[in-house]
């Protein structure tokens, strides 16, 4: 009898070594989560489109860069573009591999409605992350005396580049307000382009749409008061029936000389995305790297600091790439 129970207990000493075994290779496994897909965009070339050279698309974009080149040895560099509209097409286009747009224009372009009615869905672009919110910044000197939407009739408006995001943006709110471009000397100027053009006394005013502060308003504003020209909180209640991405955003006071009391505007959020073709593994490893260090990019300027992990699968309106989707339900994100 005792022979048995000592058999019986050696064999229990062994089963519990097991199970503590291989509980150890779950665990370890675990921890290990996602390392198949380590070194994939190893010294492969990264292009990330953003916008013009003084816009925040510009300045994330290349601490985004920064961070894949350090992190993961990447050949990663930034593309300068018209922005949102000309990022999202070149992204279907295949011409780079990640690109900055707004929700806004992303949602035409995915449907495959206003702008690019014509041309069609571009139904292989994919959400990699939503980042940070945009505000639409409608910017004069004081001087001009311009204090609402209605007093922006007859005067000359920069209302961005030709198809650009801000354009198709400022379009909309003037039509809101029953404005069209008959009723103002529109002139499709970029970022840079319209505060030199209000330096010079050849505009009034100028639609920016971009995270605050912007550097040029700030330029603007160094020799000159500004006045944020605010966007009604009723009037942006009607937008959002339309267009399901926009929402009410506010510019704090003294963001900008002049500026004494906080703006209403519209807001939408600003995205990352890439084609749909991009592989599983590269885009799974560049969104868990962008998230593992998102205190290096948000030195790069203040609007990243609104990057926040549980926000980024918010409002999307197109679908998630399934390499950024596999990360996000990794983390708990989404279930």
């Amino acid at each position: 009898m005792k022979k048995y129970t000592g058999l019986a207990f050696v064999l229990c000493l062994l089963l519990i070594v097991s199970v503590g075994c291989r509980n150890q290779a779950s665990s370890d496994e675990e921890s290990e989560s996602g390392s198949e897909y380590e070194g994939q965009v190893t010294e492969k070339p990264l292009t990330i489109l953003t916008g013009g050279t003084s816009g925040i698309y510009f300045q994330i974009g290349n601490a985004i860069a920064k961070i894949y080149g350090e992190k993961l040895d990447a050949q990663a560099s930034v593309q300068t573009t018209g922005a949102s509209a000309e990022n999202t097409v070149k992204i279907s286009q295949k011409k780079a591999e990640l690109g900055f747009a707004m929700a806004d224009i992303v949602a035409d372009a995915y449907s495959g409605e206003g702008n690019f009615a014509k041309a069609g869905a571009l139904s292989n672009v994919r959400a990699v992350a939503s980042l940070y919110p945009n505000y639409m910044q409608i910017v004069a000197p004081k001087s001009v005396k311009v204090h609402t939407l209605q007093d922006l009739k007859g005067k000359d408006i920069a209302i961005g580049e030709m198809g650009s995001g801000t354009e198709i943006m400022a379009k909309r709110i003037l039509d809101a307000v029953g404005i069209t471009y008959d009723e103002i000397n529109a002139d499709f100027l970029s970022f840079s382009e319209s505060i030199e053009s209000i330096k010079n006394g050849t505009t009034d005013v100028a639609f920016l749409s971009s995270g605050y502060p912007n550097l040029d308003i700030m330029e603007l504003a160094i020799t000159d008061e500004v006045e944020i020209i605010p966007v009604p909180k009723e009037l942006i209640e009607e937008l959002k029936k339309k267009y399901p991405t926009f929402d009410i955003g506010t510019i704090p006071a003294n963001t900008y000389n002049g500026v004494k009391e906080d703006r209403e505007t519209v807001m939408v959020n600003s995205l990352l995305i890439t084609n749909k073709d991009m592989p599983e593994e590269e885009v799974y490893e560049l969104t868990k790297t962008l998230f593992d260090n998102l205190e290096d990019l948000r030195n790069a300027h203040s609007s990243a600091k609104k990057i926040e992990l549980e926000k980024a699968t918010q409002k999307l309106p197109l679908p998630l790439h399934r390499g950024a989707e596999k990360y996000y339900k990794e983390k708990g994100v989404l279930k």
